[in-house]
């Protein structure tokens, strides 16, 4: 009678298994990975890695340091052209067969942006999904403290940067233009929408002069709001890109003339074109009232302002009439009381 054959050593028992310890162990293997599986690998965990360090001699990093990493690999993850490098000549690699057994091969531009789209597949299920809801305690207190600060926010405005696009246009850089975008890219134009309802939103607090760092607070303050307001020309291109320019009628009358000129010069950019409109060549729209012509919701967008901004002013002098006719008749039945 045979012997029964001893059972092998599961493999998962030849080795030691342990996580990556921290962030700067994370960052160490990833500056010396080469292989593309094995950098998708650390991309898809590193929003896990601890932040804490093991040793005192070793860098201090925080959530925002991870950010800013992520944001820049991500940086033309929609893009091939923009992962293109003059050395990469006509070099490319062998990464397996479709149905047909046909070799498939992808440049070295391609391999980059496979991982800059993980990255901003990362982004878009740890940092894109933050809310703005008012119901979630002192989650606007983060948006100012995080998204807001001195470090993130310019990151944020450069990876959503406005650029030239084709024929002599302006696109927003990382974000597709097809008409069916991703469920994660979603959640960052998302993301966007509640980052310009932050923006318009908000409001200075009031700081207590009892307060123990008042002058501190107070220069934080004017910190964020000169940031807020320089990023609302902007946030106007974002918004007009993505044909979300309605979303500041709850504040148009706050807007103020940078802004303005803003919204003025994307509807000028409109064109009018001699197969479609009565001209004899094609050529730039020359006012607002011909970029409505052709239909520019953006033309259209200063038209409701103009026109909301005078029904304001001129309600506004009514009431201000209205009341100074009622201070006046109080005043004479108070004299005439005296009689």
């Amino acid at each position: 009678m045979n012997e029964p054959e001893k059972s092998a050593i599961h493999d998962l028992f030849t080795r030691e298994i342990r996580p990556i310890s921290n962030w700067c162990e994370w960052l160490r293997r990833w500056q010396v990975a080469e292989i593309l599986e094995e950098m998708v690998g650390l991309l898809h965990v590193g929003f896990s890695v601890s932040l804490e360090r093991n040793y005192r001699c070793e860098k201090e990093y925080d959530r925002i340091d991870r950010l800013v990493f992520y944001f820049t690999i991500a940086d033309g993850w929609d893009n091939n052209y923009l992962l293109r490098a003059p050395e990469d000549g006509e070099k490319s690699y062998k990464v397996g067969r479709d149905d047909c057994g046909n070799v498939i091969r992808k440049t070295p531009s391609e391999l980059r942006q496979r991982l800059a789209l993980k990255a901003f597949d990362a982004l878009c299920l740890n940092f894109f999904r933050m809310d703005l809801r008012e119901d979630r305690g002192n989650l606007k207190d983060v948006w100012e403290r995080e998204i807001a600060s001195e470090r993130l926010f310019p990151i944020i405005q450069n990876f959503f940067r406005a650029e030239k696009g084709g024929f002599g246009g302006v696109r927003i850089r990382n974000l597709s233009h097809s008409d069916e975008r991703s469920h994660n890219e979603k959640r960052a134009i998302d993301f966007l929408l509640n980052l310009a309802r932050f923006i318009w939103g908000w409001r200075e607090k009031e700081v207590p002069s009892w307060a123990e760092h008042k002058k501190e607070m107070e220069a934080r303050i004017r910190a964020t709001r000169s940031r807020v307001d320089v990023s609302k020309p902007w946030m106007i291109e974002v918004l007009s890109e993505l044909g979300k320019l309605g979303l500041l009628r709850e504040w148009m009358l706050e807007l103020d003339k940078t802004c303005l000129a803003k919204i003025e010069e994307i509807a000028l950019r409109n064109e009018l074109e001699k197969y479609r409109h009565p001209v004899i060549k094609d050529r730039k729209v020359a006012t607002i009232n011909e970029a409505c012509y052709v239909g520019s919701a953006t033309a259209w967008f200063l038209k409701e302002y103009e026109l909301k901004k005078a029904e304001h002013e001129r309600l506004s002098s009514m009431l201000e009439a209205e009341r100074s006719i009622e201070e006046a008749r109080h005043r004479i039945d108070m004299l005439a009381s005296k009689k």
